[in-house]
């Protein structure tokens, strides 16, 4: 006799997932809370998710990367303005009336928000690859050389990860959108 069917579709439940554990951190989202957001009951939580919140929140951090920084990392493979696409990251960061405005940035969240170390070593590992993906895209520019000269590449996703979750903390003290977009303007100059 085969077990029951799964009747929900994983994709949208681990979106929904995405949007409590978003808005309410790993530590508040409740078992009760993303079951209700995702659709499903506790047996089927749990024969989907055998480790339970964890492991979900491990799942929606994947889904999270596939679903944001993936396209955009996509495009840097092959992008002729790199610096461009960049920018335009930032500037979703900073944007009032983007989700990253709101609620900031579901990988920097993980860091400062909980103490379980499995989840923060995966968040790190996110961000490491948004950081690292921006430094390869921009040691093909034209103008590398120049942005060699004024700092090594080895500390760029460094930067990168400072420019981020420096933005991550500064919208949350200045509320005006262009003048975040004139912070990251100032700060990507050295790629310039």
């Amino acid at each position: 006799m085969a077990g029951r069917q799964k009747q929900y579709d994983e994709q949208q439940a681990l979106d929904r997932a995405i949007d409590v554990f978003w808005e309410k951190g790993y530590e508040h989202a409740s078992s009760r809370d993303l079951q209700a957001a995702m659709g499903i009951g506790k047996g089927s939580f749990y024969l989907a998710f055998k480790d339970g919140k964890q492991e979900l929140f491990l799942k929606s951090m994947e889904r999270f990367f596939v679903l944001h920084p993936r396209p955009l990392l996509d495009a840097l493979r092959t992008s002729a303005a790199p610096l461009d696409i960049i920018r335009q990251y930032y500037y979703a960061l900073a944007d009032a009336q983007g989700p990253f405005h709101r609620f900031g940035c579901y990988y920097a969240n993980t860091l400062t928000q909980t103490e379980d170390e499995c989840l923060k070593t995966a968040a790190r590992h996110y961000i490491r690859q948004v950081a690292d993906a921006f430094t390869l895209a921009l040691l093909r520019a034209p103008n590398a050389a120049a942005s060699l000269a004024r700092l090594a590449p080895e500390l760029w996703p460094v930067y990168f990860t400072t420019l981020w979750t420096g933005l991550n903390a500064t919208r949350l003290l200045e509320h005006d959108p262009a003048r975040l977009r004139q912070l990251i303007d100032f700060q990507l100059r050295l790629f310039e």
